[in-house]
Protein backbone atom coordinates (compact mmCIF):
# COMPACT_ATOMS: atom_id res chain seq x y z
CA UNK A 1 0.00 0.00 0.00
CA UNK A 2 1.64 2.99 -0.95
CA UNK A 3 1.05 6.68 -0.39
CA UNK A 4 -1.92 7.51 -1.83
CA UNK A 5 -3.86 6.43 0.73
CA UNK A 6 -2.80 8.99 3.12
CA UNK A 7 -5.22 11.33 2.78
CA UNK A 8 -4.22 14.75 3.06
CA UNK A 9 -5.97 18.18 2.84
CA UNK A 10 -2.91 20.08 1.23
CA UNK A 11 -0.78 19.56 -1.32
CA UNK A 12 1.48 21.49 -3.21
CA UNK A 13 -0.34 20.42 -7.02
CA UNK A 14 -4.12 21.85 -4.93
CA UNK A 15 -2.27 25.62 -4.34
CA UNK A 16 -1.02 25.57 -8.05
CA UNK A 17 -3.87 28.08 -9.16
CA UNK A 18 -2.94 30.40 -5.29
CA UNK A 19 -4.71 31.03 -2.49
CA UNK A 20 -7.16 33.95 -4.18
CA UNK A 21 -6.99 32.98 -7.74
CA UNK A 22 -9.64 29.49 -6.62
CA UNK A 23 -12.62 31.28 -5.43
CA UNK A 24 -13.70 35.05 -4.41
CA UNK A 25 -13.13 36.32 -1.03
CA UNK A 26 -15.95 35.91 1.86
CA UNK A 27 -14.98 39.60 3.56
CA UNK A 28 -17.96 39.80 6.02
CA UNK A 29 -19.36 38.09 8.68
CA UNK A 30 -22.14 35.80 8.82
CA UNK A 31 -24.90 37.03 11.43
CA UNK A 32 -27.91 35.55 9.46
CA UNK A 33 -29.04 34.08 12.89
CA UNK A 34 -29.05 36.84 14.78
CA UNK A 35 -30.88 38.63 12.14
CA UNK A 36 -33.39 35.35 11.47
CA UNK A 37 -33.63 35.48 15.26
CA UNK A 38 -34.48 39.72 14.87
CA UNK A 39 -37.09 39.15 12.51
CA UNK A 40 -39.02 36.59 14.97
CA UNK A 41 -38.59 38.38 18.23
CA UNK A 42 -42.38 38.70 19.31
CA UNK A 43 -41.50 41.65 21.56
CA UNK A 44 -40.68 43.76 18.04
CA UNK A 45 -44.88 43.37 17.40
CA UNK A 46 -45.40 44.44 20.80
CA UNK A 47 -43.49 48.09 20.93
CA UNK A 48 -44.35 48.76 17.37
CA UNK A 49 -46.83 51.76 17.16
CA UNK A 50 -50.16 51.06 16.18
CA UNK A 51 -52.02 52.84 13.22
CA UNK A 52 -55.47 54.78 14.17
CA UNK A 53 -59.25 54.06 12.20
CA UNK A 54 -59.39 56.23 9.53
CA UNK A 55 -60.99 59.69 11.14
CA UNK A 56 -60.41 58.79 14.80
CA UNK A 57 -58.06 61.05 16.68
CA UNK A 58 -55.93 59.78 19.17
CA UNK A 59 -55.83 60.88 22.61
CA UNK A 60 -52.49 62.39 24.63
CA UNK A 61 -52.46 59.58 26.57
CA UNK A 62 -52.40 57.14 23.24
CA UNK A 63 -50.28 59.51 21.68
CA UNK A 64 -47.64 59.79 24.67
CA UNK A 65 -48.24 55.16 24.82
CA UNK A 66 -47.03 55.15 20.98
CA UNK A 67 -43.85 57.85 21.46
CA UNK A 68 -42.27 55.14 24.51
CA UNK A 69 -42.81 52.21 22.28
CA UNK A 70 -41.48 54.10 19.63
CA UNK A 71 -38.45 54.73 21.99
CA UNK A 72 -38.10 51.33 23.33
CA UNK A 73 -38.12 49.54 19.79
CA UNK A 74 -34.92 52.23 18.65
CA UNK A 75 -33.08 51.50 21.78
CA UNK A 76 -33.88 47.50 20.98
CA UNK A 77 -32.75 47.99 17.59
CA UNK A 78 -29.55 49.91 18.84
CA UNK A 79 -28.37 47.06 21.44
CA UNK A 80 -29.07 44.74 18.98
CA UNK A 81 -26.96 45.88 16.10
CA UNK A 82 -24.05 46.30 18.60
CA UNK A 83 -24.62 42.66 19.28
CA UNK A 84 -24.20 42.17 15.49
CA UNK A 85 -21.50 43.74 15.13
CA UNK A 86 -19.82 41.82 17.93
CA UNK A 87 -19.34 45.11 20.16
CA UNK A 88 -19.91 43.02 23.24
CA UNK A 89 -18.67 45.54 25.76
CA UNK A 90 -20.76 48.62 24.33
CA UNK A 91 -23.76 46.40 23.80
CA UNK A 92 -23.17 45.24 28.01
CA UNK A 93 -23.57 48.81 28.73
CA UNK A 94 -26.74 49.49 26.79
CA UNK A 95 -28.57 46.40 27.92
CA UNK A 96 -27.77 46.80 31.03
CA UNK A 97 -28.69 50.51 31.30
CA UNK A 98 -32.15 49.53 29.27
CA UNK A 99 -32.80 46.51 32.00
CA UNK A 100 -31.52 49.09 34.64
CA UNK A 101 -34.23 51.97 33.44
CA UNK A 102 -37.13 48.87 32.41
CA UNK A 103 -36.61 45.37 34.53
CA UNK A 104 -40.08 44.26 33.24
CA UNK A 105 -39.45 44.07 30.02
CA UNK A 106 -39.03 41.11 28.50
CA UNK A 107 -37.05 41.85 25.25
CA UNK A 108 -34.59 43.43 27.02
CA UNK A 109 -33.85 39.90 29.01
CA UNK A 110 -33.80 38.58 25.11
CA UNK A 111 -31.13 40.99 24.52
CA UNK A 112 -29.15 40.00 27.68
CA UNK A 113 -29.28 36.16 26.79
CA UNK A 114 -28.04 36.96 23.19
CA UNK A 115 -25.41 39.03 24.76
CA UNK A 116 -24.35 35.72 27.29
CA UNK A 117 -24.46 33.39 24.27
CA UNK A 118 -21.56 35.53 22.55
CA UNK A 119 -19.84 35.52 25.71
CA UNK A 120 -20.56 31.54 25.82
CA UNK A 121 -22.20 31.50 29.29
CA UNK A 122 -25.22 29.23 28.30
CA UNK A 123 -26.37 28.76 31.68
CA UNK A 124 -26.92 32.49 31.88
CA UNK A 125 -28.51 33.26 29.06
CA UNK A 126 -31.15 30.38 29.57
CA UNK A 127 -31.80 32.40 33.18
CA UNK A 128 -32.15 35.56 31.10
CA UNK A 129 -34.61 33.48 28.42
CA UNK A 130 -36.63 32.25 31.90
CA UNK A 131 -36.88 35.46 33.06
CA UNK A 132 -38.55 36.85 29.63
CA UNK A 133 -41.07 33.94 29.57
CA UNK A 134 -41.72 34.80 33.31
CA UNK A 135 -42.58 38.13 32.51
CA UNK A 136 -44.53 37.22 29.39
CA UNK A 137 -45.28 33.57 28.72
CA UNK A 138 -46.17 34.08 25.06
CA UNK A 139 -42.57 35.64 24.45
CA UNK A 140 -42.01 33.49 21.18
CA UNK A 141 -37.92 34.51 20.99
CA UNK A 142 -37.56 33.19 25.16
CA UNK A 143 -39.17 30.13 23.85
CA UNK A 144 -37.05 29.80 20.52
CA UNK A 145 -33.82 31.19 21.97
CA UNK A 146 -34.53 28.65 24.77
CA UNK A 147 -34.34 25.48 22.29
CA UNK A 148 -31.36 26.59 20.43
CA UNK A 149 -29.54 26.36 23.26
CA UNK A 150 -31.40 23.07 24.25
CA UNK A 151 -30.47 21.75 20.95
CA UNK A 152 -26.91 22.83 20.69
CA UNK A 153 -26.27 21.41 24.65
CA UNK A 154 -27.65 18.08 23.54
CA UNK A 155 -30.80 18.03 25.20
CA UNK A 156 -33.01 17.51 22.57
CA UNK A 157 -36.04 16.43 24.58
CA UNK A 158 -35.75 19.90 26.06
CA UNK A 159 -35.13 21.35 22.27
CA UNK A 160 -38.35 20.03 21.32
CA UNK A 161 -40.46 20.88 24.48
CA UNK A 162 -39.38 24.80 23.95
CA UNK A 163 -39.85 24.83 19.78
CA UNK A 164 -43.35 23.31 20.07
CA UNK A 165 -44.21 26.05 22.74
CA UNK A 166 -43.37 28.68 20.51
CA UNK A 167 -44.89 26.51 17.69
CA UNK A 168 -48.28 26.49 19.99
CA UNK A 169 -48.43 30.45 20.04
CA UNK A 170 -47.56 31.27 16.89
CA UNK A 171 -47.43 28.00 14.10
CA UNK A 172 -45.80 30.10 11.57
CA UNK A 173 -42.67 31.08 13.70
CA UNK A 174 -40.20 29.18 11.01
CA UNK A 175 -37.48 29.11 13.93
CA UNK A 176 -39.56 26.39 15.48
CA UNK A 177 -39.52 24.20 12.62
CA UNK A 178 -36.25 24.70 11.97
CA UNK A 179 -35.05 23.34 15.85
CA UNK A 180 -37.18 20.50 15.33
CA UNK A 181 -35.74 19.65 11.97
CA UNK A 182 -32.58 19.47 13.63
CA UNK A 183 -33.18 17.27 16.26
CA UNK A 184 -34.89 15.07 14.15
CA UNK A 185 -31.56 15.27 11.53
CA UNK A 186 -29.59 14.63 15.15
CA UNK A 187 -31.74 11.36 15.64
CA UNK A 188 -31.09 10.04 12.10
CA UNK A 189 -34.79 10.89 10.76
CA UNK A 190 -34.66 11.97 7.53
CA UNK A 191 -38.11 11.72 6.74
CA UNK A 192 -39.02 13.56 9.48
CA UNK A 193 -36.56 16.55 8.60
CA UNK A 194 -38.37 16.45 5.11
CA UNK A 195 -41.95 16.54 6.67
CA UNK A 196 -40.80 19.33 9.25
CA UNK A 197 -39.46 21.45 6.50
CA UNK A 198 -41.95 21.09 3.90
CA UNK A 199 -44.91 21.47 7.06
CA UNK A 200 -42.96 24.71 7.38
CA UNK A 201 -42.88 25.70 4.04
CA UNK A 202 -46.79 24.95 3.99
CA UNK A 203 -47.45 27.53 6.76
CA UNK A 204 -45.31 30.67 5.42
CA UNK A 205 -46.53 29.97 1.67
CA UNK A 206 -47.36 33.98 0.59
CA UNK A 207 -44.47 35.11 2.99
CA UNK A 208 -41.70 35.08 0.43
CA UNK A 209 -38.94 36.14 2.84
CA UNK A 210 -39.92 33.23 5.25
CA UNK A 211 -40.38 30.76 1.91
CA UNK A 212 -36.66 31.42 0.65
CA UNK A 213 -35.59 31.06 4.38
CA UNK A 214 -37.22 27.56 4.43
CA UNK A 215 -36.28 26.29 0.62
CA UNK A 216 -33.00 27.53 2.07
CA UNK A 217 -32.52 24.58 5.01
CA UNK A 218 -34.25 22.15 2.54
CA UNK A 219 -31.86 22.89 -0.38
CA UNK A 220 -29.56 21.73 2.49
CA UNK A 221 -30.68 18.93 3.49
CA UNK A 222 -31.53 17.69 0.08
CA UNK A 223 -28.15 18.43 -0.68
CA UNK A 224 -26.87 16.43 1.76
CA UNK A 225 -29.29 13.28 0.52
CA UNK A 226 -27.77 14.11 -3.02
CA UNK A 227 -31.19 15.08 -3.99
CA UNK A 228 -30.13 17.78 -6.43
CA UNK A 229 -33.29 17.49 -8.40
CA UNK A 230 -35.42 18.27 -5.56
CA UNK A 231 -33.81 21.75 -5.12
CA UNK A 232 -34.40 22.34 -8.55
CA UNK A 233 -38.34 21.50 -8.04
CA UNK A 234 -38.54 23.62 -5.30
CA UNK A 235 -37.22 26.85 -6.68
CA UNK A 236 -38.41 26.33 -10.01
CA UNK A 237 -42.11 26.17 -8.18
CA UNK A 238 -40.98 29.14 -5.74
CA UNK A 239 -40.54 31.42 -9.43
CA UNK A 240 -43.54 29.95 -10.83
CA UNK A 241 -45.12 32.05 -8.30
CA UNK A 242 -42.83 34.58 -8.09
CA UNK A 243 -41.59 35.48 -11.44
CA UNK A 244 -39.87 38.48 -11.02
CA UNK A 245 -38.89 38.63 -7.27
CA UNK A 246 -34.68 38.97 -6.88
CA UNK A 247 -34.60 36.08 -3.56
CA UNK A 248 -36.65 33.81 -5.56
CA UNK A 249 -34.34 33.95 -9.04
CA UNK A 250 -31.24 33.94 -7.01
CA UNK A 251 -32.30 30.61 -5.38
CA UNK A 252 -32.86 29.25 -8.63
CA UNK A 253 -29.66 30.20 -9.88
CA UNK A 254 -28.03 27.82 -7.71
CA UNK A 255 -29.96 25.37 -7.79
CA UNK A 256 -29.49 25.21 -11.69
CA UNK A 257 -26.09 25.13 -10.83
CA UNK A 258 -26.11 22.44 -8.44
CA UNK A 259 -27.63 20.20 -11.36
CA UNK A 260 -25.56 21.23 -13.64
CA UNK A 261 -27.86 23.39 -16.03
CA UNK A 262 -25.20 26.14 -16.08
CA UNK A 263 -26.57 27.73 -19.74
CA UNK A 264 -30.18 28.14 -18.08
CA UNK A 265 -28.47 29.45 -14.56
CA UNK A 266 -26.68 32.19 -17.17
CA UNK A 267 -29.90 33.08 -18.17
CA UNK A 268 -31.15 33.69 -14.66
CA UNK A 269 -28.56 35.59 -13.46
CA UNK A 270 -28.68 37.93 -16.54
CA UNK A 271 -32.28 38.44 -15.69
CA UNK A 272 -31.76 38.99 -11.87
CA UNK A 273 -28.62 41.66 -12.75
CA UNK A 274 -30.77 43.01 -15.08
CA UNK A 275 -33.59 44.00 -12.44
CA UNK A 276 -30.94 44.37 -9.89
CA UNK A 277 -28.57 46.98 -11.21
CA UNK A 278 -26.53 46.69 -8.24
CA UNK A 279 -26.40 43.11 -7.09
CA UNK A 280 -22.90 42.14 -6.62
CA UNK A 281 -23.17 38.89 -5.23
CA UNK A 282 -25.32 37.43 -8.55
CA UNK A 283 -22.97 39.64 -10.76
CA UNK A 284 -19.81 37.72 -9.37
CA UNK A 285 -21.66 34.05 -9.55
CA UNK A 286 -22.52 34.86 -13.68
CA UNK A 287 -18.82 36.35 -14.37
CA UNK A 288 -17.68 32.75 -12.45
CA UNK A 289 -19.79 31.10 -15.04
CA UNK A 290 -18.68 33.16 -18.01
CA UNK A 291 -15.14 32.76 -16.95
CA UNK A 292 -15.29 28.71 -17.98
CA UNK A 293 -16.38 29.58 -21.34
CA UNK A 294 -12.68 30.74 -23.42
CA UNK A 295 -14.99 32.39 -25.65
CA UNK A 296 -16.67 34.50 -23.47
CA UNK A 297 -13.36 36.24 -21.96
CA UNK A 298 -14.64 40.11 -23.29
CA UNK A 299 -17.77 39.53 -22.26
CA UNK A 300 -16.27 38.21 -18.55
CA UNK A 301 -13.95 41.37 -18.63
CA UNK A 302 -16.64 43.97 -19.12
CA UNK A 303 -18.84 42.33 -16.58
CA UNK A 304 -15.71 42.14 -14.05
CA UNK A 305 -14.93 46.14 -14.93
CA UNK A 306 -18.97 47.00 -14.42
CA UNK A 307 -18.80 45.09 -10.80
CA UNK A 308 -16.08 47.10 -10.04
CA UNK A 309 -17.74 50.25 -10.77
CA UNK A 310 -21.25 49.42 -8.97
CA UNK A 311 -18.99 48.88 -5.84
CA UNK A 312 -15.92 50.38 -6.01
CA UNK A 313 -15.14 50.19 -2.21
CA UNK A 314 -15.62 46.66 -2.33
CA UNK A 315 -12.52 44.57 -3.46
CA UNK A 316 -14.64 41.53 -4.68
CA UNK A 317 -14.68 42.51 -8.53
CA UNK A 318 -11.15 43.42 -8.46
CA UNK A 319 -9.65 40.17 -6.65
CA UNK A 320 -11.77 38.25 -9.19
CA UNK A 321 -10.48 39.83 -11.98
CA UNK A 322 -6.76 39.44 -11.03
CA UNK A 323 -7.63 35.48 -10.58
CA UNK A 324 -8.41 35.52 -13.98
CA UNK A 325 -5.99 37.19 -15.57
CA UNK A 326 -3.60 34.80 -13.58
CA UNK A 327 -6.15 31.66 -15.39
CA UNK A 328 -5.75 33.88 -18.73
CA UNK A 329 -1.60 33.98 -18.26
CA UNK A 330 -1.73 37.56 -18.37
CA UNK A 331 0.41 38.07 -15.33
CA UNK A 332 1.83 41.57 -16.19
CA UNK A 333 -1.68 42.78 -15.95
CA UNK A 334 -2.70 40.53 -12.94
CA UNK A 335 0.38 41.96 -10.73
CA UNK A 336 -0.70 45.57 -12.07
CA UNK A 337 -3.66 45.09 -10.81
CA UNK A 338 -2.90 43.28 -7.56
CA UNK A 339 -0.42 46.05 -7.07
CA UNK A 340 -3.11 48.23 -7.11
CA UNK A 341 -5.58 46.44 -4.85
CA UNK A 342 -3.06 46.75 -2.38
CA UNK A 343 -2.83 50.24 -2.19
CA UNK A 344 -6.27 50.90 -2.47
CA UNK A 345 -7.32 48.48 0.50
CA UNK A 346 -3.92 48.80 2.90
CA UNK A 347 -5.49 47.10 5.53
CA UNK A 348 -6.22 44.20 4.26
CA UNK A 349 -3.98 41.45 2.74
CA UNK A 350 -5.40 40.57 -0.43
CA UNK A 351 -3.08 42.63 -2.24
CA UNK A 352 -0.02 40.49 -1.41
CA UNK A 353 -2.35 36.99 -1.38
CA UNK A 354 -2.45 37.91 -5.08
CA UNK A 355 0.94 38.76 -5.51
CA UNK A 356 1.78 35.47 -4.39
CA UNK A 357 -0.67 34.02 -6.89
CA UNK A 358 1.01 35.44 -9.34
CA UNK A 359 4.37 34.42 -8.49
CA UNK A 360 3.08 30.99 -7.83
CA UNK A 361 1.53 30.72 -11.40
CA UNK A 362 5.19 32.13 -13.04
CA UNK A 363 6.60 28.92 -10.74
CA UNK A 364 8.50 31.72 -9.13
CA UNK A 365 8.31 29.57 -5.61
CA UNK A 366 10.74 31.89 -3.66
CA UNK A 367 9.06 35.42 -4.37
CA UNK A 368 5.41 32.95 -3.79
CA UNK A 369 7.11 32.45 -0.73
CA UNK A 370 7.68 36.31 0.27
CA UNK A 371 4.85 37.15 -0.35
CA UNK A 372 2.83 34.98 1.07
CA UNK A 373 5.02 35.22 4.68
CA UNK A 374 4.24 39.14 4.36
CA UNK A 375 0.16 38.25 4.48
CA UNK A 376 0.97 35.85 7.28
CA UNK A 377 2.74 38.20 9.66
CA UNK A 378 -0.34 40.53 8.89
CA UNK A 379 -3.27 38.20 9.21
CA UNK A 380 -2.02 34.75 10.59
CA UNK A 381 -4.75 31.92 9.05
CA UNK A 382 -4.72 28.32 8.66
CA UNK A 383 -4.95 28.47 4.49
CA UNK A 384 -1.88 30.58 4.40
CA UNK A 385 0.44 28.50 6.86
CA UNK A 386 -0.16 25.66 4.77
CA UNK A 387 0.58 27.21 1.66
CA UNK A 388 3.35 28.05 2.96
CA UNK A 389 4.49 24.68 4.13
CA UNK A 390 3.59 23.65 0.64
CA UNK A 391 5.38 25.81 -0.91
CA UNK A 392 8.94 25.27 1.55
CA UNK A 393 8.15 21.67 0.71
CA UNK A 394 8.31 21.85 -2.62
CA UNK A 395 11.65 23.89 -2.46
CA UNK A 396 13.24 21.14 -0.33
CA UNK A 397 13.11 23.29 2.84
CA UNK A 398 11.03 20.85 4.85
CA UNK A 399 13.30 21.64 8.18
CA UNK A 400 11.49 25.43 7.90
CA UNK A 401 8.47 24.05 7.03
CA UNK A 402 7.97 22.58 10.30
CA UNK A 403 9.40 25.07 11.77
CA UNK A 404 6.65 27.39 10.79
CA UNK A 405 4.07 24.80 11.70
CA UNK A 406 5.52 24.13 15.07
CA UNK A 407 5.68 27.87 16.12
CA UNK A 408 2.10 28.30 15.06
CA UNK A 409 1.64 25.38 17.10
CA UNK A 410 2.72 26.60 20.12
CA UNK A 411 -0.04 29.04 19.83
CA UNK A 412 -2.66 26.77 19.90
CA UNK A 413 -1.45 23.46 20.58
CA UNK A 414 -5.17 21.59 20.04
CA UNK A 415 -5.41 23.06 16.16
CA UNK A 416 -6.23 19.70 14.98
CA UNK A 417 -5.23 20.90 11.19
CA UNK A 418 -1.85 22.03 12.07
CA UNK A 419 -0.91 18.31 13.75
CA UNK A 420 -2.53 16.44 11.08
CA UNK A 421 -0.31 18.61 8.03
CA UNK A 422 2.75 17.98 10.39
CA UNK A 423 1.92 14.38 10.38
CA UNK A 424 1.72 14.53 7.27
CA UNK A 425 5.37 15.98 6.32
CA UNK A 426 6.66 13.53 8.78
CA UNK A 427 4.79 10.18 7.52
CA UNK A 428 5.99 11.25 3.92
CA UNK A 429 9.51 11.87 5.63
CA UNK A 430 9.28 8.00 6.84
CA UNK A 431 9.32 9.48 10.80
CA UNK A 432 7.39 6.92 11.86
CA UNK A 433 7.30 8.10 15.67
CA UNK A 434 6.83 11.82 15.19
CA UNK A 435 3.60 11.46 12.36
CA UNK A 436 1.89 8.87 15.05
CA UNK A 437 2.15 11.04 17.97
CA UNK A 438 0.34 14.15 15.85
CA UNK A 439 -2.04 12.15 14.63
CA UNK A 440 -2.79 10.28 18.29
CA UNK A 441 -3.03 14.41 19.12
CA UNK A 442 -5.77 14.72 16.93
CA UNK A 443 -7.79 11.89 18.46
CA UNK A 444 -6.90 13.61 22.00
CA UNK A 445 -8.73 16.64 20.50
CA UNK A 446 -11.51 14.27 18.46
CA UNK A 447 -12.02 10.61 19.34
CA UNK A 448 -13.88 9.99 16.23
CA UNK A 449 -11.09 12.24 13.82
CA UNK A 450 -11.85 10.20 10.23
CA UNK A 451 -8.57 11.57 8.43
CA UNK A 452 -6.46 10.92 12.09
CA UNK A 453 -7.83 7.06 11.83
CA UNK A 454 -7.35 6.42 8.42
CA UNK A 455 -3.87 7.95 8.36
CA UNK A 456 -2.76 6.24 11.27
CA UNK A 457 -4.02 2.71 10.32
CA UNK A 458 -2.44 3.01 6.85
CA UNK A 459 0.63 4.45 9.13
CA UNK A 460 0.56 1.00 11.51
CA UNK A 461 -0.34 -1.77 8.48
CA UNK A 462 3.14 -0.23 6.85
CA UNK A 463 4.67 -1.60 9.62
CA UNK A 464 2.74 -4.35 9.94
CA UNK A 465 1.07 -3.56 13.04
CA UNK A 466 -1.76 -5.52 14.05
CA UNK A 467 -3.65 -2.43 15.14
CA UNK A 468 -3.56 -0.86 11.36
CA UNK A 469 -7.15 -2.99 10.89
CA UNK A 470 -8.92 -1.46 14.11
CA UNK A 471 -8.05 2.38 13.04
CA UNK A 472 -8.56 0.97 9.44
CA UNK A 473 -12.09 -0.67 10.73
CA UNK A 474 -13.32 2.83 12.73
CA UNK A 475 -12.87 5.00 10.07
CA UNK A 476 -14.93 2.90 8.01
CA UNK A 477 -17.69 2.91 10.16
CA UNK A 478 -17.20 6.64 10.34
CA UNK A 479 -17.07 7.57 6.21
CA UNK A 480 -18.60 4.62 4.60
CA UNK A 481 -18.90 6.46 1.70
CA UNK A 482 -15.61 7.42 1.12
CA UNK A 483 -13.70 5.97 -1.63
CA UNK A 484 -10.22 6.74 0.32
CA UNK A 485 -11.34 5.44 3.58
CA UNK A 486 -13.07 2.34 1.77
CA UNK A 487 -9.57 1.66 -0.01
CA UNK A 488 -7.29 1.86 3.13
CA UNK A 489 -9.80 -0.68 5.27
CA UNK A 490 -10.62 -2.69 1.93
CA UNK A 491 -6.46 -3.20 1.26
CA UNK A 492 -5.61 -3.67 5.29
CA UNK A 493 -7.86 -6.42 5.41
CA UNK A 494 -6.59 -8.62 2.11
CA UNK A 495 -3.17 -7.99 3.26
CA UNK A 496 -4.11 -9.31 6.52
CA UNK A 497 -5.36 -12.40 4.50
CA UNK A 498 -9.45 -11.77 4.65
CA UNK A 499 -9.56 -10.92 0.92
CA UNK A 500 -13.44 -12.40 1.12
CA UNK A 501 -14.40 -9.68 3.63
CA UNK A 502 -11.74 -6.94 1.48
CA UNK A 503 -13.31 -7.79 -1.79
CA UNK A 504 -16.72 -5.71 -1.41
CA UNK A 505 -15.03 -3.28 0.16
CA UNK A 506 -12.63 -2.51 -2.65
CA UNK A 507 -15.48 -2.87 -5.09
CA UNK A 508 -17.45 0.05 -3.58
CA UNK A 509 -14.13 2.42 -3.26
CA UNK A 510 -13.28 1.56 -6.89
CA UNK A 511 -17.02 2.48 -7.79
CA UNK A 512 -16.43 5.85 -6.20
CA UNK A 513 -13.55 6.33 -7.01
CA UNK A 514 -13.33 5.26 -10.92
CA UNK A 515 -10.39 7.36 -12.24
CA UNK A 516 -7.86 6.77 -8.84
CA UNK A 517 -5.57 4.09 -10.68
CA UNK A 518 -4.28 3.18 -7.13
CA UNK A 519 -7.51 1.96 -6.07
CA UNK A 520 -8.40 0.39 -8.92
CA UNK A 521 -4.96 -1.74 -8.77
CA UNK A 522 -5.84 -2.98 -5.11
CA UNK A 523 -8.88 -4.31 -6.41
CA UNK A 524 -7.45 -5.84 -8.76
CA UNK A 525 -4.71 -7.19 -5.95
CA UNK A 526 -7.85 -8.38 -4.22
CA UNK A 527 -9.52 -10.17 -7.53
CA UNK A 528 -6.44 -11.99 -7.56
CA UNK A 529 -6.34 -13.03 -4.43
CA UNK A 530 -10.31 -14.30 -4.79
CA UNK A 531 -8.63 -16.36 -8.26
CA UNK A 532 -10.41 -14.06 -10.83
CA UNK A 533 -7.65 -13.42 -12.26
CA UNK A 534 -9.69 -11.98 -15.75
CA UNK A 535 -11.32 -9.36 -14.20
CA UNK A 536 -7.86 -8.70 -12.52
CA UNK A 537 -6.20 -8.42 -15.75
CA UNK A 538 -9.15 -6.35 -17.65
CA UNK A 539 -8.86 -3.68 -14.82
CA UNK A 540 -4.48 -3.56 -14.96
CA UNK A 541 -4.61 -3.64 -18.80
CA UNK A 542 -6.75 -0.48 -18.52
CA UNK A 543 -4.69 1.37 -15.57
CA UNK A 544 -1.44 0.89 -17.31
CA UNK A 545 -2.33 2.07 -20.59
CA UNK A 546 -3.39 5.38 -18.82
CA UNK A 547 -2.03 8.16 -19.70
CA UNK A 548 -1.35 9.73 -15.84
CA UNK A 549 1.04 8.19 -13.76
CA UNK A 550 0.27 6.64 -10.02
CA UNK A 551 2.23 5.42 -7.59
CA UNK A 552 1.55 1.53 -8.07
CA UNK A 553 2.13 1.56 -11.61
CA UNK A 554 5.12 -0.34 -11.66
CA UNK A 555 3.68 -2.54 -9.51
CA UNK A 556 0.42 -2.62 -11.51
CA UNK A 557 3.06 -3.53 -14.47
CA UNK A 558 4.56 -6.41 -12.91
CA UNK A 559 1.37 -8.04 -11.78
CA UNK A 560 0.16 -8.01 -14.98
CA UNK A 561 3.10 -9.14 -16.98
CA UNK A 562 3.28 -12.03 -14.44
CA UNK A 563 -0.75 -13.05 -15.12
CA UNK A 564 -0.31 -13.23 -18.58
CA UNK A 565 2.73 -15.41 -18.24
CA UNK A 566 0.64 -17.41 -16.51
Amino acid sequence: MKNQTIITKHCFQAIAIGLLASSTQVLAANYTALDHQQNNFNGLDQITPQTTEPGRSISALESFQQAEQSNKKANYLEALELLKQNKIEEAQNKISSLLKQNPNEADYYNLNALLETLKKDTSAAQQNYEKAIKLDPKNILAYLGSAKLALDGGQLDKAKEYANKALAINDKAINGYLVLADVAYKQKNNAEVEKLLQTALEKVKGNITAEVEVIKNLAKFYAMQKQPDKILALTEELVSRYPDNSMALGLLAQAQIINNKKPLAEQTLLKLITQEKQDVGSRLLLIKLLSEHPDKEQETLKLLDETARIAPNNPEAPVYKTAYLIKLKRYQEAMDLANKIDSQFPKLVLGKLLKGDVYLAEKKLDKATDMYQQAYKIEPNDRVLFTLADLLNAQKKEPEAIKLLNNALEKNNKNIAIHFKLANIYQQQNDIKQAEAHYKAMLAEKVDDVLALNNLAFLYSQQKDPRALEFAKKAYEKAPESAAILDTYGYILLKQGQSKEGLPILEKAAGLAPQVNDIQFHLAEAYVADNNNQKAIEILDKIVKAEQDFSEKKAAIALLEKLKAH
